[in-house]
């Protein structure tokens, strides 16, 4: 039989996206809001047929395929989401458990906070604000510095100096 007009444009939409079966073939994950009615639309239309058609056997087989879909479809969506749930839940006790930690270390007056680790007062003037590493560097530069500043005054001594006799360091120097 011959679909109306109507519905054979339809029809002609259903295919070119791969109707409304393909639904059934998707991963649970990937359904959408439009997918979950195209289902119900396939499987409304199967009981149709069994209550009108000639070809009972064959729908029954078609809508029972489908439903056990459906049913797997809806395993898997409650799994995944119980698993989450569940990690959700096991995250949330295990924060809790190191907040707990923390509020007793912080009321005993020290934090276990391990070997390299170390709690700094934000608002303490006094506070660190550079690493080791930066204090090493500048210290460096400083003796550097020193050292330079060591030579240039005694070549101002030498300078000076020069309408008297220059001392040994000048001679070599200049």
């Amino acid at each position: 039989p011959k679909p109306p007009p109507g519905r054979q444009e339809e029809e002609g939409e259903e295919e070119e996206d791969g109707g409304p079966e393909r639904a059934l073939e998707k991963s649970p994950f990937e359904l959408t809001a439009g997918d979950v009615y195209d289902i119900s639309s396939v499987v409304g239309r199967d009981l149709l047929q069994l209550s009108t058609g000639p070809r009972v056997p064959a729908a029954l087989a078609r809508l029972q395929f489908r439903i056990v879909r459906v049913l797997e479809m809806l395993e898997a969506l409650v799994s995944e989401s119980s698993l989450a749930e569940e990690q959700l839940r096991m995250e949330r006790d295990s924060l809790r458990r190191e907040l707990e930690e923390l509020r007793r270390g912080a009321d005993r007056g020290s934090l276990s906070l391990g070997p390299d680790k170390m709690v700094i007062d934000l608002t303490d003037p006094n506070r660190p604000r550079f690493t080791l590493q930066e204090l090493r560097d500048v210290l460096q530069e400083r003796n550097q510095l020193k050292a330079q500043l060591l030579v240039v005054q005694e070549e101002l001594q030498c300078y000076k100096s020069q309408n008297l006799l220059p001392p040994p360091a000048c001679q070599g120097g200049l």
